[in-house]
């Protein structure tokens, strides 16, 4: 933990802060600090320069006393008030400044400041001092005593030659302490520069290797993560980015790499769906390429058998990515988390599947994946996408399941939420299309059938009408008729066998469908006449957007002789359903927004039940007594090759209306 939080960019980015910000403040705290040593050294230096102002003084006024000297008594107690009083003023003053400087302290008054000043001297100016000091003591002693008492007629004549042939050797020696300070000063100053300098130069080095680790640590990733969005936005969804650090960069660069490569599992998932038609392969991928996402060691799926919905079949097991052999088992639904698991949108998840399984006995599924060695299991509900070609939908459960306890944590659930409605089609998909591949072999099947029958029962109705026309007794008679009739009604189920289990071939062309439709039913009006049936035709159109008149032609792209057929079909059902005396109205309306035309055929017959309505279309079913139950099927698989849809509702208002609604041009 403290390798990861020192190689953590908040870590090293703080850390050069906190470094580059202690030498500047150390460097400007130095300044400030030699700023106000040079400054007392400079005010030292201007006391010395003082020193050598009252030296050169001394030294005027004692020439120019020997050189004036007094030539009578009063000449003579005139200079003592004059010369004697202001030699001894600065010789007093000369003591009181070497003493400040031999004990490195600076009185307020000899400086004329307000505050006293701490010397810090060098060894060598130290040293010169102090001969001063040695050589001012024994020159102002001896000076001193040379001159004499005020009141004891002082000796100024001999008092000032003595100052003149002495007065060289201190000049030369507080000359030698000035030189000493001065070069002290500069010392300091060279100390201070040199200082401020390796101080720059340090800051310039951290700042530059800041630079090439900022680069390092955090441009380069960057531009990594950026031409990875590139390449991921371009459709390269594996592409992932290589983790050359240990900071925050390396986060993200690993959840990009967890983006990509989820994203890389979800499009994988998507191109097996369009490629697997079982669900072993769908089934197999997940087991594969989910573990790179989700903690898997169990995948599973369990689908309702044979529209049983009180039970769950086991249809295929992976565990540790490889097929998992277990037989087929039936889990009972109701009472159970199979149930709970059902009835929700989002994943149910179980973090501890061995206190769970011993807390109901029913939950023999749990026990299963316990024995399987699994401990933390999430259950997906399949049902929104799984549906068979007929509608038929096939409800179902896919389970993921771990070996460790809390395995699963809320963005694992997330994760499964987000990609549900993919997952589900997949599975959906996978059914409908292995579905479809089941009925196109049985289509296959039934049509070989088909052909082999059709032979023998065509030899076998020449035969009956050969019989018929023998003289047979009465029986013998009707026996045959009877064998007629349903060898023809055999030989029509073939024909409608044959014509569902095929293919839907159009031969298009474009027709007015205003037209064609009132040409169809002016020319089978006899269908309702031999019924005693009126039928009414009459045609709604809605004007089109920016138009100012009503359109006389609709151009629609049909098969013509598929499209008789169909209403053929639709309006022999209605004349068979119809009360007697009734009307069969026929309707021709349009969507001008939907750009649709509406075919309407009512009949007022019984009303058709709730529960027959969702059954009508589906293979053999029929409520006619002699019906075959694949005529409507054929009508809606014609419908929907025309790229149109078949709607049909009853109600005691309206009665019966099947609605054909079919795309027009322009």
């Amino acid at each position: 933990m403290s390798n990861k939080f020192v190689h953590s960019l908040k870590f090293q980015i703080t850390a050069v802060l906190f470094i580059l910000l202690s030498l500047f403040s150390f460097a400007i705290s130095y300044t400030l600090y030699a700023i106000d040593e040079r400054e007392k050294e400079m005010v030292a230096l201007h006391l010395l320069n003082r020193l050598q102002l009252i030296t050169k003084y001394m030294d005027m006024q004692s020439l120019n006393y020997l050189k004036y000297a007094p030539k009578n008594n009063k000449a003579y107690k005139r200079d003592i008030d004059l010369y004697y009083d202001d030699l001894k003023s600065q010789l007093d003053n000369k003591n009181e400044i070497i003493r400040c400087f031999s004990d490195e302290h600076l009185t307020s008054e000899v400086m004329q400041i307000d505050n006293d000043i701490n010397l810090s001297l060098n060894h060598s100016t130290k040293t010169a001092l102090n001969q001063l000091q040695e050589t001012w003591d024994q020159y102002y002693a001896d000076l001193t005593q040379t001159l004499g008492a005020r009141d004891k007629s002082p000796k100024l004549a001999a008092a000032a030659q003595y100052i003149v042939e002495n007065q060289n050797g201190i000049k030369k020696i507080e000359d030698a302490v000035v030189e000493k300070l001065k070069q002290d000063l500069k010392k300091r100053i060279h100390w201070v520069d040199r200082v401020n300098k390796v101080i720059l130069a340090m800051a310039f080095i951290i700042a530059l290797i800041t630079l090439l680790g900022f680069y390092l640590k955090i441009i380069r990733p960057l531009n990594q993560a950026i031409e990875g969005f590139n390449k991921v936005a371009k459709g390269d969804f594996g592409h992932q980015v290589v983790i050359s650090t240990d900071s925050e960069m390396a986060s993200i660069a690993k959840s990009f790499n967890h983006l990509s490569q989820r994203l890389h599992s979800i499009f994988q998932l998507i191109h097996r769906v369009q490629q697997g038609d079982d669900l072993d392969t769908t089934l197999g991928f997940i087991a594969e390429q989910f573990p790179s996402i989700l903690p898997i060691d169990w995948t599973s799926v369990l689908l309702h058998n044979n529209g049983n919905t009180s039970f769950l079949e086991l249809q295929k097991v992976y565990k540790d990515g490889v097929s998992h052999a277990l037989p087929r088992t039936l889990f009972l639904v109701e009472g159970t988390l199979l149930e709970q698991a059902m009835g929700k949108d989002k994943p149910l998840l179980i973090s501890n599947l061995r206190q769970m399984s011993e807390e109901n006995k029913n939950y023999v599924f749990l026990k299963l994946l316990v024995k399987e060695g699994m401990n933390s299991a999430i259950f997906l509900h399949l049902t929104q996408a799984s549906q068979s070609v007929a509608n038929t939908h096939i409800p179902g459960l896919l389970i993921f399941a771990s070996r460790e306890e809390n395995a699963y944590d809320d963005e694992h659930l997330e994760l499964l939420s987000n990609i549900a409605h993919l997952v589900t089609h997949s599975f959906g998909k996978t059914i409908k299309m292995a579905e479809q591949k089941r009925l196109a072999a049985i289509g296959e099947f039934t049509s070989g059938i088909v052909h082999e029958v059709r032979n023998p029962l065509t030899t076998i109705g020449l035969a009956l009408k050969y019989f018929s026309r023998l003289d047979l007794d009465e029986d013998g008679a009707e026996w045959s008729e009877i064998s007629n009739r349903e060898a023809s009604r055999m030989a029509r189920l073939l024909e409608d066998i044959l014509l569902y289990s095929k293919p839907i071939q159009l031969d298009l062309t474009q027709v007015n469908i205003i037209a064609f439709v009132e040409e169809l039913i002016n020319s089978h009006k006899r269908l309702c006449e031999e019924a005693k049936l009126d039928i009414n035709y009459h045609f709604s159109l809605s004007q089109p957007n920016n138009a100012t008149t009503v359109p006389d032609v609709l151009l629609i792209n049909i098969d013509s002789d598929r499209l008789k057929q169909i209403l053929l079909n639709i309006l022999r059902n209605a004349i068979e359903a119809a009360n007697a005396q009734s009307v069969i109205r026929c309707t021709l309306s349009n969507n001008p927004e939907a750009h649709t035309v509406i075919i309407t055929i009512n009949n007022q017959g019984d009303i058709i039940p709730e529960e027959v309505l969702k059954r009508i279309g589906e293979p053999f079913f029929t409520t006619k007594n002699r019906g075959t139950g694949l005529g409507m099927g054929i009508v809606k698989r014609m419908v929907e090759a025309h790229s149109g849809k078949l709607t049909i509702s009853s109600s005691p208002e309206k009665g019966t209306d099947v609605a054909i609604t079919l795309p027009y041009l322009g």
